[in-house]
C-alpha cells in the first residue's frame, strides 16, 4: 500500500480546461475567473461579497484589519480565540496588532466551548474569533447569544469547514466576516489562496483595498474588466485612483490561475463533499469496534460535518499518541496531531506556560491525531487505515 495521505489535490480535465483558458487569455492578474470564484463562493455561503486573497491566514487578517478600522480598535483590543486549533487564527490576531485571549474547547467537538467564553470577557474584549475545527461547525446559538449580550463582533474562520451547515444555516453567515482557506490540502483548493466573505459592500471595499496595498480603487467590476478600458471613476481627480492609497495595505492578491482552479472546484463541490462525508461514515463504521480505546467524531445530526480530516482521540492509558502514530506512519498511513497550540515554542516564549489553564485543550493536544478521509480515498484505503489501527491495538494488548 502506498502512503495514504491526509490531504488530496483533485485535478480533473475541468480544472485543466479553465487554467488553459486563463493562460490563453494572456492575463494572469485577477480578472474574470477570480471574480466568478468570489461571487459563487460567497453565494454558496450566504454572503453577497467575496474577496479572494493569497491564504486563509490572510483572509482572517484582513477581516480583523477591516474591523480595526471601522470599530476604532487599538492595541489594547482583545479577541477571543480557541485554545486548540491551527496557529494561523491567533497569529492573524497578532498580525493585526491585537491580543488573542484563549478559551478552552469542548472535549467532544474540539471547538471553542461556549460555556467557557464569558469568564474571559473584559472591557477590552471586542470580538469572538470562531474556528470551525476539522469541518464541524461550532455551537453557534450560544456563541451568538453571548456576542449580542456583550456587544461583540463575530469573525468566523471556516478554513476547515467549506459548506458546513449548523441547524440549517451555512457557516460563514453568522458574523461580520468569514474567512476560508483554499490551500491545496483543503476541501476546495486553489493551490494557494483564501477568501473573505461579507454582506456589507463597504466592508468588501475595505477588504479589496487591504489586499492591494491600500489602494483607493476598489470597484469589484474592474477586476474582470478589460484593462485597456479607462474606468471613469479612476479619472475623476487629477490622481488616478489606481495609484491613490487610503490605508496601509498589503500585497495579498492572487491571480487568474488560482481563480480558474477554484471555479472548477466549485462546480465539482457536490461530488467532493459527498465523497468526503461517505468516506467518514465508512471509516466510523470500520473503527466502531475500537471505541474502548479511541474517541471517534461526535456530533449532532443538526450539525453538518464536512470532514476536512478525520479526528481521533486516544481514551486509553495503555499507549501514547506517539506509539500509535509511529505505527501508522511506519505502515504508510499519514497522521497529524490535533493542532497543539499553546505549547508551541513561539507562544511559550510570548505567553509563558498557559496550557494548565486550558485542561481540555491540553489533553486533546497530547492525545489527539487525525487521518485522511478525503475524496481521493476508496474503500481499499479506508479498510487499510482501519486494519492498521486494529493491528496496533491488537499488538499492545498482547
Amino acid at each position: 500500500m502506498q502512503k495514504i495521505g491526509v490531504g488530496y489535490a483533485s485535478i480533473t480535465n475541468l480544472e485543466k480546461e479553465y487554467v488553459n483558458e486563463a493562460l490563453d487569455n494572456s492575463r494572469l492578474s485577477p480578472s474574470i475567473y477570480v471574480r466568478k470564484f468570489e461571487q459563487q463562493f460567497a453565494k454558496k455561503h450566504g454572503a453577497n461579497f467575496g474577496v479572494m486573497c493569497n491564504s486563509g491566514t490572510t483572509a482572517i487578517h484582513i477581516a480583523l484589519e477591516a474591523l480595526k478600522e471601522t470599530e476604532n480598535w487599538d492595541e489594547t483590543t482583545e479577541i477571543l480565540c480557541p485554545a486548540l486549533t491551527f496557529i494561523s487564527p491567533s497569529n492573524a490576531v497578532l498580525h493585526a496588532g491585537l491580543n488573542p485571549v484563549f478559551v478552552d474547547i469542548d472535549p467532544k467537538t474540539y471547538n471553542m466551548n461556549p460555556a467557557q467564553i464569558e469568564q474571559h470577557i473584559t472591557a477590552n474584549t471586542k470580538a469572538i474569533l470562531v474556528v470551525h475545527n476539522f469541518g464541524l461547525p461550532c455551537e453557534m446559538d450560544e456563541t451568538v447569544r453571548i456576542a449580542q449580550k456583550h456587544g461583540l463582533k463575530i469573525v468566523e474562520d471556516c478554513s476547515d469547514a467549506h459548506f458546513a451547515v449548523y441547524k440549517g444555516q451555512t457557516v460563514g453567515s453568522f458574523g461580520e466576516y468569514a474567512a476560508f482557506s483554499t490551500y491545496v490540502a483543503h476541501t476546495i483548493m486553489t493551490g494557494v489562496g483564501g477568501i473573505t466573505i461579507t454582506n456589507n459592500p463597504e466592508n468588501s471595499s475595505i477588504l479589496r483595498s487591504l489586499i492591494a496595498h491600500g489602494r483607493a480603487c476598489t470597484c469589484e467590476v474592474c477586476i474582470a474588466a478589460d484593462p485597456r478600458q479607462v474606468c471613469k471613476k479612476r479619472t475623476k481627480s487629477d490622481l488616478d485612483r489606481r495609484f491613490t492609497f487610503e490605508r496601509i495595505g498589503y500585497s495579498y492578491r492572487v491571480g487568474e490561475l488560482e481563480g480558474a482552479l477554484g471555479l472548477a472546484q466549485l462546480e465539482r463541490s457536490d461530488e467532493i463533499m459527498h465523497s468526503r462525508r461517505t468516506n467518514a461514515k465508512r471509516l466510523t463504521a470500520l473503527l466502531a469496534d475500537y471505541q474502548e480505546n479511541l474517541q471517534l467524531p461526535i456530533y449532532s445530526e443538526e450539525y453538518d460535518h464536512t470532514f476536512m480530516m478525520y479526528p481521533i482521540m486516544i481514551t486509553s492509558e495503555n499507549f501514547s499518541r506517539k506509539d500509535i502514530t509511529d505505527f501508522l506512519e511506519n505502515n504508510n498511513v499519514e497522521t497529524r496531531p490535533l493542532f497543539p497550540l499553546l505549547n508551541q515554542p513561539v507562544y511559550k516564549r510570548k505567553y509563558g506556560n498557559l496550557e494548565d489553564n486550558y485542561p481540555v485543550a491540553k489533553n486533546v493536544s497530547r492525545k489527539g491525531f487525525y487521518v485522511g478521509c478525503h475524496h481521493g480515498l476508496g474503500e481499499d484505503e479506508l479498510s487499510y487505515i482501519a486494519k492498521t489501527i486494529g493491528d496496533f491495538l491488537t499488538k499492545i494488548q498482547k
